[in-house]
Parts: C-alpha cells; sequence; structure tokens
C-alpha cells in the first residue's frame, strides 16, 4: 500500500511492484561440496615475466682459463686452447697457448663447452651415451646416426669425447657454465679443464661434472 491505495487487488501491478503480499522468503540451499578431484582450481593471475640465470663473471672466467694453461704447461702436455662458456652458450674467455694451431683447436674446445651447456653432462659423457651401449660395447647404426645428426643440427659446434666439463653452483645445483679445453690428448684436455675449475678462487663455490679426472700421464 503506498500513498494511500491500495494495489495488492491488481496482480498486474503486484507483479510490477514485486509486492507478492503472500510471499515468504525461502533460505537458498547451500551447493553440495564437490569431491576434491572436481573442484575449480584456482590459479594465481600474476606471474613473473622476467627469469634470471645465474654465471660465471669475466674475472673468475678469466682465471679458470689460465689455471688451465698452467696446469697443461706444469704437465708437459701439448698446448691447448682453452673456452669459458656461460650457461645460454656464449663464450666468456677463450685462450689460445702459443704453439697451439688457430685453425682447429680453438673451434673445437668451444665445441665441447658447447656441448656441456647444450647437453647438461660433460663432453665425456655424452660421447659414452652415444658411442657405447649399456655393456660397454660398440652401439648400433640407429644410435650412432642419432649422435651424428644431433652433431649437425647443431652446426658442428658439439663434441662427444674428452676435455669439456659442465659448472654448477654448489648450494643450488644450478649450472654456471662450462669449460671446454682441446690441444692435447683427450684426458689430459679434461684435466687441464678441472684443474683450472679447482685452483680458482671461486673454487669452493663450484662443483664440477665429472668431478675427477682419468689422466695417466701427469707428471
Amino acid at each position: 500500500q503506498e500513498m494511500g491505495q491500495d494495489y495488492s487487488a491488481n496482480p498486474h501491478i503486484c507483479n510490477f511492484l514485486n509486492l507478492n503480499l503472500n510471499r515468504t522468503e525461502e533460505p537458498e540451499e547451500e551447493a553440495p561440496s564437490l569431491p576434491v578431484a572436481t573442484r575449480k582450481i584456482e590459479y594465481p593471475t600474476k606471474m613473473s615475466g622476467i627469469l634470471t640465470k645465474k654465471t660465471l663473471g669475466l674475472a673468475v672466467a678469466d682465471e679458470i682459463a689460465t689455471l688451465a694453461i698452467k696446469a697443461c704447461k706444469a704437465n708437459g702436455f701439448n698446448p691447448i686452447s682453452v673456452c669459458v662458456m656461460d650457461p645460454s652458450g656464449h663464450e666468456i674467455v677463450t685462450k689460445r697457448m702459443d704453439g697451439c694451431p688457430a685453425t682447429a683447436y680453438p673451434k673445437i674446445s668451444h665445441a665441447k663447452a658447447t656441448t656441456c651447456v647444450s647437453t647438461k653432462l660433460s663432453s665425456r659423457a655424452y660421447g659414452t651415451k652415444y658411442l657405447k651401449g649399456s655393456d660397454g660395447g660398440e652401439v648400433g647404426p640407429s644410435t650412432f646416426v642419432r649422435v651424428i645428426n644431433q652433431i649437425n643440427i647443431m652446426g658442428g659446434d658439439m663434441a662427444c669425447f674428452q676435455g669439456g666439463i659442465l659448472l654448477k653452483e654448489n648450494s643450488t645445483g644450478d649450472i654456471v657454465g662450462s669449460v671446454g679445453v682441446s690441444g692435447a690428448a683427450g684426458d689430459e684436455d679434461e684435466y687441464c679443464a678441472l684443474e683450472g675449475v679447482k685452483q680458482c678462487s671461486f673454487a669452493a663455490e663450484l662443483t664440477t661434472v665429472p668431478e675427477s679426472h682419468s689422466c695417466k700421464t701427469l707428471k
């Protein structure tokens, strides 16, 4: 009733004004709880669009290369080339000893370092994975073709033999770089790479893959 007039006798006006005098409010029923597997999962609406990656700095990379060369000289190995690379596959430092052929070994050391950051393995382990079977014997043609295809896809910038090592941060296990060495024998290359890391000022913060060498020609 409004302004002294009774509209309840006119159903059209009642409907328009929503004045159903006989209507009683009924409590709404709660929706049944869904099993966990069928509930809608709420995802965060804000996601980070910026990622950060750890890497060796120039000073440490330069130190590693210098110490690898020092290890080579101390043991009388053939002159080597050393490439220290960041986790994204870009070289930080490359050093070539006097007497090390410039046309081949800098490229091979680069390929060894690239192999490590690309496969998350040492170059030795990469070769073992595809060139030797689980029993230590020769692999079949299908496996051999696979590794050849991978190297071809990478433009030839990979190596499946000793001399490339992976570097990780001790505290997190994050890959922070790699070292490739070429010019001496394979085991000697790998030894020089490992010594360069283990003798550097940042050695306590780093883990190498592999952890130890297999060289039998040390002096």
